[in-house]
């Protein structure tokens, strides 16, 4: 300590007395302390004015000036309004306070951190024992128009140009309809197909432009388009799924021709294709699992029963296996792969049944395969937690992961989904109607099977998809 620190120190210490003091004993033993302190330590970005508490052991007989510092990642002047640095206790009182005033916007952002420090009282840091700082998080309370809830994907009219995606509250009270276009300004093409996200994107596979559009799943703010309106990078593009840092898209190609389906290697950097990954006709759904990717060959504008195991580290086909005629939809759960085909249709002059197959992921086989009758064709395969789901002649059936035969009477009837998919204990079908006026969004709380709200939405919707809440 400096000489001229110590004198301030002694002249303190024997100039100020408690106003209580009247002994020597109690001069002498005059140790005071300084606190700072807040009512709690995380705000809301509402939360207006908070107060900031600063505290002495002892009265003095004369002013004490405290001195602080603010900092943290918080901005002052726009995350909450300045502080003076200073604050001066009067004499004979112990605690006095100081607004830190919150400022309120509606900009999205991460929590911030304010933490202010206490520096010297009178001069000196001989008072500042026990608690010299507090740290207080403002915790925004803005959200993105488009998170927490549910898009519907709409085809529109073949030709039309008039593809679309809606926003459906999470709560089911509100729904935005063609969300891209109202952002954006500008349509999204013809014939939306599917939607994959990464992070925080949005890649919207648009079937009969020969594109997809990438969006912030949050604002829905165009990012980039890749391919269209050519057929160089795209030919009849359907489904998207990440793996190794990449993007691979499957693309019927040319109905006519049998040869020249193909899976589009999507740069997601440059949003560009790279490269282009020949397979077997009607590449459809598509999954991943750490770098492997697989392939359910529907057959495109024919038929085909196959599943396509791709090594996205050499981007190169590895085997197939071999599953019934026509598989729809599959998904992985754990270390299986649900794949449920919907076999030939009689209008194909050779009708086949159905098939659930599993495939253990750890060695490509078939482990287990569940038929149905020759004149069934079930489709949409779903799953949620252990139970999967799927449908079959208007009706919606449901059975357990481990089960060992298919389930004979559905939870539901009379139904006409262009598509489903269940999420969170609640099944949400899509109808399309007529196909040339608005459809709807059936949504049914599955723990009772009962229809729990009927939405329009635009024209085909073909594909529900869910948006969690941003997570910085």
């Amino acid at each position: 300590m400096k000489l001229n620190q110590i004198v301030a120190l002694l002249a303190l210490v024997i100039g100020l007395s408690l106003s209580s003091c009247s002994s020597d004993d109690d001069v002498n033993n005059f140790n005071p302390t300084i606190q700072i302190s807040v009512d709690a330590n995380t705000y809301l970005e509402d939360a207006g004015s908070i107060t900031v508490t600063f505290t002495t052991s002892e009265t003095f007989t004369e002013a004490l000036e405290i001195i602080y510092e603010v900092s943290g990642s918080a901005t002052a002047g726009e995350d909450f309004e300045s502080l003076s640095g200073s604050i001066t206790i009067p004499a004979g009182t112990k605690t006095i306070t100081e607004s830190l005033t919150i400022v309120e916007d509606d900009e999205v952002e991460t929590s911030e951190d304010i933490v202010i420090t206490l520096l010297s009282a009178q001069g000196t840091q001989e008072f500042l024992t026990g608690t010299t700082s507090v740290a207080i998080t403002i915790t925004d309370n803005d959200s993105f128009a488009y998170e927490n809830g549910i898009f519907v994907v709409h085809e529109g009219s073949f030709f039309g140009g008039n593809a679309s995606v809606s926003f459906v509250t999470d709560d089911l009270s509100s729904v935005s309809n063609s969300i891209f276009s109202e952002v954006n300004d500008a349509p999204l093409g013809d014939t939306a197909q599917s939607i994959t996200f990464l992070d925080d994107k949005a890649f919207i596979v648009i079937n009969n432009s020969q594109k997809i559009e990438v969006v912030n799943r949050y604002t829905f703010e165009s990012i980039a388009t890749i391919g269209g309106p050519s057929k160089d990078d795209f030919l009849n593009p359907r489904y998207m799924a990440i793996a190794n840092g990449k993007g691979y898209v499957t693309n019927w190609a040319d109905g006519t021709n049998s040869d020249d389906d193909f899976i589009a290697v999507l740069n997601l950097e440059s949003y560009t294709v790279e490269s282009t990954i020949p397979v077997s006709e009607g590449p459809e759904w598509i999954v991943s699992t750490d770098n492997t990717i697989y392939v359910a060959h529907q057959g495109g504008f024919n038929q085909n029963n196959i599943i396509s195991v791709i090594d996205a580290t050499s981007n190169t086909v590895e085997t197939t296996i071999t599953v019934a005629d026509r598989p729809n939809s599959m998904h992985l759960v754990e270390e299986n792969l649900f794949v449920l085909s919907g076999g030939n249709p009689a209008w194909t002059g050779n009708e086949t049944s159905g098939q659930l197959d599993i495939i253990n992921t750890l060695d490509n086989t078939v482990t287990s395969t569940l038929t149905f009758e020759t004149t069934m064709h079930p489709n949409y395969l779903s799953v949620d937690g252990d139970k999967l789901y799927y449908l079959l002649d208007g009706a919606v059936y449901t059975l357990t992961t481990s089960a060992t035969q298919l389930p004979t009477t559905p939870e539901f009837t009379g139904v006409s989904f262009y598509d489903m998919t269940v999420h969170n204990g609640k099944l949400y079908g899509v109808d399309a109607k007529d196909f040339a006026s608005n459809g709807s969004l059936e949504v049914y709380d599955l723990s009772t099977y009962t229809l729990e709200a009927s939405l329009e939405v635009n024209i085909v919707p073909a594909a529900v998809y869910f948006n969690d809440a941003f997570d910085f």
